[in-house]
């Protein structure tokens, strides 16, 4: 078991760049205005955020997806600077008062005394390079802030046994602790968990689940996403497919933590959000071209159609229909209250275009 760090280590050393320094005893300090300089900056960024925001807008050459991709980005760069103005201007009282908070060691399971967060396990804290404070992962970075971090910038970490401040890495300097069990250097990511496994992809630039390239995953160039080895040549490209949000919760998925299910027509979703979804529906959410096998179900609708035919006065309506599965316009096909079968794939997964009555088609 990992002993549980004491509350007389909170003022232990810290240990930055080969200096050793000691928190001071807090004091009492006046809250300090912003300056008129500051004020003024702060006007002058937010007018110039506005204009660059109208001309993503104004391009025509932009589609809607991607004006939207690039206003968040310009808003996420535009809240980590003024983060970085505001550490500059923090008072000692607020530095203090957050450095003793932040240096308190935090648990992923606290009965078990286990080190980490809800996210993961691990034995350090990182520092963000954004805002110059201690969060135990990114995620509880950005779920506390009001501006995302840069995972790849960060240089330093805090072991969360002996409290000391070092650059990264995957032994803490001053204690000789194994701060994880996965440690990536490009992602500055630390993995604790007994049955971590974990590598690094140059092409994703991030680090992903599993054994490795070649060994239970590739990289599809394509869709610029890791796949399963069995999906390798069995699979429907979409150009950086993962790149998007998913249709059900939202969650921006290439850097997402929560398992991805690619569907056959090569659109992507949150396996669990599949599971749920798939209790009441079977078409993508995205391109409402079926999510698996339906042949089945289409025959029990066959069966349930010779059951119960339809009424005599609405035995001589015809519809147009487009099939989402074959993409294929079938015409003169008879109308029905719920089904409408593809003449060309045999699909019920269609849409009504148009329903004529008899009035509406004269015998030719």
């Amino acid at each position: 078991m990992i002993p549980s760090p004491t509350a007389t280590h909170v003022r232990s050393e810290i240990v930055m760049g080969g200096i050793d320094t000691r928190l001071q005893p807090l004091r009492h300090h006046v809250f300090q205005l912003p300056t008129p300089t500051v004020i003024h900056e702060s006007k002058r960024q937010e007018t110039e955020l506005r204009k660059r925001i109208r001309d993503i807008y104004d391009d025509p050459s932009l589609e809607s997806k991607e004006k939207a991709r690039k206003v968040q980005q310009l808003m996420s760069s535009s809240r980590t600077s003024t983060i970085k103005c505001a550490a500059n201007t923090t008072t000692p009282m607020l530095q203090n008062l957050e450095l003793d908070g932040e240096r308190m060691p935090t648990y992923h399971d606290h009965k078990e005394n286990i080190l980490g967060c809800t996210h993961y396990q691990r034995k350090v804290k990182l520092q963000a390079e954004c805002c110059g404070r201690l969060f135990t992962c990114r995620f509880c970075h950005d779920e506390a802030s009001d501006h995302m971090i840069d995972r790849h910038t960060t240089k330093n970490m805090m072991c969360m046994l002996c409290k000391t401040l070092q650059p990264a890495g995957k032994v803490c300097r001053a204690c000789g602790v194994e701060a994880a069990r996965y440690y990536c250097d490009k992602c500055k990511l630390w993995d604790d968990q007994p049955d971590a496994s974990a590598y690094h992809c140059d092409d994703c630039g991030i680090c992903r689940k599993g054994q490795g390239l070649g060994k239970d995953f590739f990289h599809c160039k394509t869709c610029n996403v890791c796949m399963t080895i069995s999906m390798q040549n069995n699979h429907k490209c979409i150009e950086r497919s993962l790149e998007s949000d998913c249709p059900i919760c939202g969650e921006y998925m290439f850097t997402s933590r929560t398992p991805v299910t690619f569907l056959p027509c090569g659109h992507c979703i949150h396996k669990p959000c599949y599971t749920a979804y798939s209790q009441t529906a079977y078409q993508c959410p995205t391109c409402l071209k079926s999510m698996t096998d339906m042949s089945a179900y289409f025959k029990l609708i066959d069966e349930e159609m010779r059951q119960q035919p339809m009424p005599e006065e609405y035995k001589s309506y015809v519809s147009t229909i487009f099939c989402n599965d074959c993409q294929s316009r079938s015409t003169n096909v008879p109308f029905h209250f719920f089904y409408h079968k593809c003449t060309h794939c045999a699909s019920y997964n269609t849409t009504v275009l148009s329903t004529l009555s008899p009035s509406c088609c004269p015998p030719s």
